[in-house]
């Protein structure tokens, strides 16, 4: 099975877009595989609203490690598997909690086993630093796409073009992970590379 991983920095909407696109493609229940570092591997099914409930959070880094869910992606009459792996945030600085540093690290490592890389980040926010990083390495890869994430909100969707010629020749979707706005562009894409 092929891996999408989901990267970006903290609360860019990383784990609504994972959960949300998995029940858009048809899942009502997910079962999602946690891998925290240093530590066994363990599984929990839940229904949509409950991972969202327990999954996602205003708070920075409230994903600490890798975790991840199988979608099936439609590719002609069959569907494919993918796995979709949601991610620890990226920052710039060194963070002081170890468990943090040692997520981002995880996340990091993950790029290079990565199929498809969905780059979630804020079109209202400057791409620098760690994104600028992300966005320079995602443009040598053929599986790579920005997702403009939050584009519900007004001040985000004009700055949309702006990415568009910053990210170029890497493609850019505009999204909303709440809204599930652009999601059809994105199974596009991902079935697209099946």
């Amino acid at each position: 099975m092929k891996e999408a991983l989901v990267i970006g920095r903290p609360n860019v909407g990383k784990t609504l877009f994972t959960l949300n696109f998995a029940e858009f493609l048809g899942q009502h229940r997910v079962e999602v595989m946690f891998r925290p570092r240093g530590a066994a591997s363990y599984t929990r099914v839940y229904s949509v609203p409950q991972a969202r409930a327990e999954l996602v959070d205003d708070s920075p880094h409230r994903t600490l490690g890798l975790q991840s869910v199988v979608i099936k992606v439609p590719r002609g009459k069959s569907l494919r598997k993918v796995v979709l792996t949601d991610s620890t945030g990226l920052t710039d600085d060194i963070h002081p909690a170890s468990t943090i540093r040692m997520a981002m690290a995880d996340t990091l490592r993950e790029v290079a086993d990565a199929a498809f890389i969905l780059h979630l980040v804020d079109p209202a926010e400057e791409v620098v630093g760690v994104d600028l990083d992300i966005l320079r390495y995602g443009q040598t890869q053929e599986g790579y796409v920005v997702l403009a994430n939050k584009i519900d909100l007004p001040e985000r969707a004009g700055k949309a073009p702006d990415l568009v010629r910053q990210a170029a020749p890497a493609p850019v979707i505009p999204v909303s992970a709440l809204t599930r706005e652009g999601f059809r562009e994105v199974r596009g894409f991902v079935r697209r590379r099946l």
